[in-house]
């Protein structure tokens, strides 16, 4: 308890803008607080686990995580920047216990994968500005989401989803492009025409 408390001081008092709900989970090395960077105005929920190793044993590629100006974390959301970097742009928001992993193990016959190297040919994750990932999603390593994209609610996004696209799905899939603003009031028209208004 001392330690998690002590980290959690340590992350507040580094970062002043930070908005950060109890309780929150963080696990870091004491002289890696330099692999964490919030902007300003970001809000971390209750529940959330954050977890960034600058080195791992695993792993010779260094943990980091970034997280853009008026982002936030939902509840219970769960960060692993270990083995690669965790990146999300500003004015982003992931929702509820949604899961974001920087890198996993690697799997091949004879390996005892929960001591296995980890798999570099896919690390990383790239989340866009004005992002929305919904709730209960999985990001596995190697993803990026484009800006001003949206991830729909229980999505396991593998690979590259481009920006202004709503994916969904798992795994994910392209539903449609964002629409515009005039596509969007046009359709708001459209439905309450249909639906008495």
């Amino acid at each position: 308890r001392a330690t998690r408390a002590i980290l959690n001081h340590r992350i507040l008092y580094h970062n002043p803008t930070l908005r950060c709900e109890q309780p929150v989970i963080w696990n870091y090395g004491y002289r890696w607080l330099d692999s964490i960077e919030f902007g300003k105005h970001v809000h971390v929920m209750p529940m959330c686990e954050i977890v960034v190793y600058k080195h791992a044993r695993h792993s010779s590629k260094e943990g980091k995580l970034v997280v853009g100006d008026h982002s936030v974390l939902g509840t219970g959301v769960n960060i692993r920047a270990a083995g690669g970097r965790i990146m999300i742009g500003k004015n982003s928001g992931i929702g509820e216990y949604s899961i974001v992993l920087a890198s996993a193990h690697a799997v091949y016959q004879g390996a005892l994968y929960l001591s296995s190297e980890w798999d570099h040919s896919k690390s990383d994750v790239l989340i866009g500005d004005n992002v929305f990932i919904g709730a209960g999603c999985t990001l596995l390593p190697g993803s990026v989401v484009g800006d001003n994209s949206v991830v729909g609610a229980g999505s396991i996004v593998t690979g590259n989803i481009p920006a202004n696209e709503i994916w969904a799905g798992a795994p994910a899939k392209k539903i449609r492009a964002v629409p515009t603003k005039e596509e969007f009031d046009a359709a708001a028209r459209e439905s309450a025409t249909t639906h008495g208004g």
